[in-house]
């Protein structure tokens, strides 16, 4: 049950040099979650754990990759996603239990919560302007009429051109610049991620996924052996 809680934690999620007014299509970004809360006490005892765990996200034309890290370490999630191949690779660390899990952009788009995840609208409201790491960003803000629990507010800069997007749930939608700053509200938990370190080169190794004593398998594989969690929205 423990590893079930770690797994979903973990895909809820996936300051330094400063480029003001520069625009990148390579590099690498620092998500940190900065704050983390919810109204049951017990929930927020376990959340309260994750505040500071940070999401690297390396990018270029070709790829964009993150690695999330969190308990120091000892529970360590990565993506990969090829623009050319469409193909995407997942590997994931419990602990020292290691899964590889690969599928391709196009069946992940057919997942049940990526295809509710296609219904987002999202709205922006460029008046609503903040400057953030030394990049320019405006608001948006993002409803799901298939899960009208869930409110995503935040950021977006068009500086930093990338599709990476770690937000869960909502990986499939095209934001209109990169979501720098977001909030995800819903009735069990409020949580912020935040920049905290953006350089504009990338290195290309960690593009790249290292399977070596990994255990490969499908997507569908890996929810039933996680005890039938659906809806990684991938």
């Amino acid at each position: 049950m423990k590893q079930k809680l770690l797994v979903i934690l973990c895909l809820i999620f996936v300051a330094g040099n400063m480029f003001s007014q520069k625009s990148i299509s390579q590099g690498m970004v620092v998500m940190e979650i900065t704050e983390i809360s919810s109204p049951d006490p017990q929930t927020a005892s376990m959340m309260e754990m994750m505040k500071g765990s940070q999401t690297e996200i390396n990018f270029n034309t070709q790829s964009h990759a993150s690695k999330m890290s969190m308990m120091g370490g000892m529970v360590e999630v990565k993506t990969y996603v090829s623009n050319e191949t469409k193909v995407f690779d997942m590997l994931m660390d419990m602990m020292g239990q290691k899964y590889w899990i690969q599928s391709t952009l196009d069946d992940l788009a057919k997942d049940e919560q990526a295809q509710k995840a296609a219904n987002a609208k999202v709205e922006y409201n460029k008046d609503q302007k903040k400057k953030i790491m030394g990049y320019d960003c405006y608001a948006m803000t993002v409803t799901m009429p298939d899960n009208a629990e869930m409110k995503v507010t935040g950021y977006v800069t068009e500086e930093i051109k990338t599709d990476a997007n770690i937000i869960q749930g909502l990986q499939a939608v095209k934001f209109a610049g990169f979501p720098i700053e977001y909030t995800v509200e819903t009735p069990m938990m409020k949580l912020t991620m935040s920049a905290v370190d953006i350089k504009d080169k990338v290195d290309t190794t960690k593009l790249t996924p290292q399977t070596s004593g990994y255990t490969k398998m499908t997507m569908e594989e890996f929810k039933q052996k996680m005890g039938g969690m659906g809806g990684f929205g991938f």
